[in-house]
């Protein structure tokens, strides 16, 4: 037989159940058993301290996060929720090589960050396949339509912010020339169209 481990009073109430309920007025049973209304009353004291300092906690200012904290948080989230997409980089008979679209998305925010003057924000990734992405294209008469790029094609779009002062489509360009040789560079496959929005100023 499994012991029971639930805190419980003399009477057989559960200390859970009185804290879950501490906030309501007292039952029947509460209000005619010593050890219960003894109970409630310890409780309601931690539940007020508890609260105090819940709402000294929020007005500290030694408690607030580190700047750059939430970003860090949100890499780890879109990595946890991103990093199952693969995109075939190469297939041949002795095996693939596939990267993961947050290891693509972590190339291309490291791209960014050698741009002065812009911090890289959401990325997202489409991916098309070379003969759609051959098919969708318009070929001068004569032509096979064949592409020199037998890779997927990528349709990339960066949301950034931008520092004060900087002359923003000559450093998004410079950001988009960056992207553009650092995708083919280190994974082999061309960059395709990369947009970049400019979604926000920020201080230097």
């Amino acid at each position: 037989m499994a012991l029971e481990d639930i805190p419980r009073l003399g009477c057989g109430r559960s200390i859970d159940r009185i804290w879950g309920t501490i906030d309501r007025p007292p039952t029947a049973h509460e209000e005619q058993c010593d050890q219960c209304q003894t109970a409630r009353t310890r409780l309601r004291r931690l539940s007020k301290a508890t609260r105090s300092l819940r709402e000294s906690d929020l007005h500290n200012p030694t408690m607030e996060p580190r700047p750059g904290i939430k970003n860090a948080i949100m890499d780890v989230v879109r990595a946890k929720v991103r990093r199952g997409s693969r995109i075939l980089l190469r297939s041949a008979d002795n095996g693939t090589t596939e990267i993961s679209e947050q290891a693509l998305s972590s190339l291309i925010r490291s791209a960014a960050a050698a741009i002065p003057g812009v911090h890289s924000r959401r990325c997202r990734i489409e991916i098309r396949s070379a003969a759609a992405s051959v098919a969708d294209e318009d070929h001068p008469t004569g032509t096979t339509g064949t592409s020199t790029n037998a890779g997927p094609r990528l349709i990339i779009n960066l949301r950034v912010a931008a520092a004060p002062g900087i002359v923003i489509p000559r450093t998004v360009e410079a950001l988009r020339h960056e992207i553009s040789n650092a995708i083919p560079a280190s994974v082999g496959i061309g960059a395709g169209t990369v947009n970049i929005t400019v979604e926000d100023l920020y201080d230097v």
